[in-house]
């Protein structure tokens, strides 16, 4: 395995026994096996491991969720389903998710839904415009609906940061859905599937 893994498997190693916050470069050394030299060859602060961290973690989830659709050769709705399907079925390790929702790591936690925000925009983007082509979706800014779809996914459904009631969940998932049949002036109903297979 090399050095650069092992840094990272220590940091969550660190995180699962709840030492992520308190726990400093030499911590993180001494987990992983190596001098704290070796740290700084790789990375220049505890910041930058916890980036990569997260980086990595949602990285898997994104790579499941376009090995997923990938495979499926489905018209844009169908695929559009299964992508939000996917991504609200494959989720980071407990610990790390719970350690990010905490107030003292907001910046971290941003950083992780920047990272999404980025890396699944061209993958709806092109499932956009796979539905313009088939006739099913009408818009001039299939990137810019992709951006506002996704933010929309991964911070305002973000349960680890609004304590929703379940009636107040489902009727964003209705509203969500209304907003998508309009802005890409969808047929009546081709978003049902977010609030009949709640997320």
């Amino acid at each position: 395995m090399d050095k650069r893994t092992l840094i990272l498997d220590a940091l969550l190693d660190l995180i699962r026994a709840d030492k992520g916050a308190s726990c400093t470069i030499s911590d993180i050394a001494k987990q992983a096996g190596i001098a704290k030299g070796g740290i700084y060859y790789y990375f220049s602060s505890k910041e930058e491991i916890m980036d990569a961290l997260v980086e990595r973690s949602y990285g898997q989830v994104i790579e499941h969720c376009q090995v997923t659709i990938e495979h499926a050769e489905l018209s844009a709705l169908p695929k559009l389903a299964l992508l939000f399907k996917s991504y609200y079925t494959s989720s980071v390790e407990h610990s790390l998710d719970h350690y990010l929702h905490e107030s003292q790591n907001a910046y971290s936690h941003q950083q992780s839904l920047v990272f999404l925000l980025t890396r699944l925009t061209p993958i709806v983007t092109s499932i956009i415009e796979q539905g313009i082509e088939e006739g099913v979706f009408t818009t001039s800014f299939p990137q810019e609906v992709a951006e506002i779809i996704l933010a929309d996914l991964c911070f305002v459904f973000d349960q680890g940061l609004f304590a929703w009631s379940k009636k107040d969940f489902e009727k964003k998932l209705v509203a969500l859905a209304d907003f998508l049949e309009k802005v890409l002036s969808a047929p009546k109903g081709s978003f049902a599937f977010l609030h009949n297979d709640p997320l």
